[in-house]
């Protein structure tokens, strides 16, 4: 086959991933964690900061091998994070000795956002107290 016609054909399909609506990019990136969504930017211009503008946010703990790394990326993600659009889903993934106030950084921001869905599964060995999940629970 000719090369240029190989180039032609590669160039069209990196181009359907690419030309797909951002809605659509973010419902098939939020079937993986944040960290693997925000590594998808150097695949093009068009994939640089779509993460940013994600209304899924999956933070998983078993990505980072330390609390500090992970505090450090979650810090990041949330600050580089386009404010003006609203989270409508946050899963948190948790283990060891996460600390509350990281913890309550990261549903803070998902409230302040207007969250829809909250998921969070812990195998945190002290408990965490989040007084505002209390509220919303204990109002009757």
């Amino acid at each position: 086959m000719d090369s240029s016609y190989d180039q032609t054909r590669m160039n069209v399909e990196d181009d359907r991933l690419s030309s797909l609506p951002d809605g659509l990019i973010h419902k098939i990136l939020s079937f993986i964690s944040i960290k693997h969504a925000v590594q998808t930017s150097v695949l093009s211009s068009r994939w640089r900061f779509i993460w940013s503008s994600m209304p899924y946010l999956n933070f998983s703990r078993d990505d980072f091998s330390l609390l500090p790394k992970f505090s450090k990326f979650v810090t990041h993600v949330l600050s580089d994070r386009n404010n003006q659009t609203e989270v409508s889903s946050v899963k948190l993934s948790l283990h060891g000795e996460d600390t509350d106030a990281f913890v309550k950084q990261i549903i803070n921001y998902a409230f302040s956002h207007n969250i829809q869905t909250l998921n969070v599964a812990s195998l945190i060995k002290n408990d965490v107290e989040i007084p505002m999940l209390k509220q919303w629970f204990t109002q009757g």
